[in-house]
C-alpha cells in the first residue's frame, strides 16, 4: 500500500489510484477482490474508477474535446475543413431549440449524452 505523510488531503498517491483502477478493471478481477489484497475501503476504489483523473489510459488528463454548437442557418460558416481524399467522420445532432450539435469520430457517446442534456436544459 502507497500511503503519503500525514495531513490534509488523500492518504494515496495518485499513481497508486490509477494502479487499484487499472487491477478493478482487469478481466476477471472484481473491485472487493482489489479491496482485499491492498486494504483499501472498495467505495474508494469505485470513486476513483469513475474519477477521470485515475483512468489508467491517461483519458483524464485534461484534455479538452472540440466540439462546436452552431445556429442551423449559420452551418455552413462553422463546418470543419474536410480533406479532398477523405471525408471527415462526425456526428451532427440538431437540438430542440434549433442549435446544431457537431462533435468528431471519436467522442465518448456518454460524453455526449451529457453534454446534449446541459445545453437542452
Amino acid at each position: 500500500m502507497v500511503k503519503l505523510g500525514h495531513g490534509r488531503g488523500s492518504k494515496y498517491t495518485d499513481a497508486f489510484k490509477r494502479q487499484l483502477v487499472a487491477e478493478s478493471r482487469a478481466d476477471g478481477v472484481s473491485v472487493p477482490m482489489v479491496s482485499k489484497r491492498h486494504g483499501v475501503a472498495r467505495n474508494r476504489i469505485y470513486a476513483w474508477r469513475d474519477d477521470a483523473r485515475f483512468q489508467p489510459d491517461g483519458s483524464g488528463s485534461g484534455v479538452f474535446t472540440p466540439v462546436e454548437v452552431a445556429d442551423v442557418g449559420a452551418a455552413d460558416t462553422l463546418s470543419p475543413p474536410i480533406s479532398p481524399t477523405l471525408p471527415v467522420p462526425r456526428i451532427e445532432i440538431t437540438l430542440e431549440n434549433g442549435r446544431r450539435l457537431v462533435v468528431s469520430d471519436g467522442v465518448d457517446a456518454g460524453f455526449i449524452l451529457e453534454l446534449v442534456r446541459g445545453l437542452v436544459a
